[in-house]
């Protein structure tokens, strides 16, 4: 995807917070400050992924761990919508051919999931909490989903709680026929 200018990518036109639409937009220009682009400015830590065995970059981080194929499993079998292969293809060829509306509902929501992967990285990082489950990353993104639904139309509102909803769903069905124990408590 070619570098568009700030103003005309589609991100500016999301109903999500400022501070989520800046996120993206590090991701989506590769400087967000994952461990790879921390080591470009002379960092000295680990460049290893805290849930893995890899080095952490964005690609990684949000695509190819573990916890993120998961949760980008968990949609697509919650909504039949395959999971994005890259930032690049999440916001180019990975919703080609969707209705603008429908496309922004998807895009409020993928861009939360990335939100809440990286906050449970930045938990572990910086408050030395214990490496997420997906479930976890799940849960908190459908969490803030709601929270910021206030931000759409009312329309939105009902499609992405349902959403929610349905993800959920799916989350708790699929953990538990994997042997995932519901005594557990989900943190936040």
């Amino acid at each position: 995807m070619s570098q568009s200018t700030p103003r005309r990518h589609p991100i500016w036109n999301l109903r999500i917070p400022l501070k989520i639409k800046l996120f993206m937009w590090y991701l989506i220009n590769n400087i967000a400050l994952t461990k790879d682009n921390l080591a470009k400015k002379q960092w000295k830590g680990s460049l290893k992924c805290d849930a893995c065995i890899l080095d952490e970059s964005i690609q990684h981080l949000f695509f190819d761990c573990s916890i993120a194929r998961c949760v980008w499993r968990c949609v697509h079998v919650s909504f039949n919508i395959p999971p994005p292969r890259s930032i690049q293809h999440l916001f180019g060829q990975w919703m080609q051919g969707v209705d603008k509306n429908f496309k922004n509902k998807i895009w409020f929501g993928a861009c939360i999931l990335c939100w809440s992967i990286w906050l449970c990285r930045n938990d572990v990082i910086f408050n030395n909490a214990q490496v997420p489950t997906p479930m976890q990353v799940l849960f908190r993104g459908t969490y803030w989903m709601r929270q910021w639904a206030i931000l759409l139309k009312e329309d939105d509102r009902s499609h992405v709680k349902m959403g929610c909803h349905l993800l959920e769903v799916t989350i708790m069905q699929i953990f538990a026929n994997n042997g995932w124990s519901f005594s557990s408590r989900i943190s936040f």
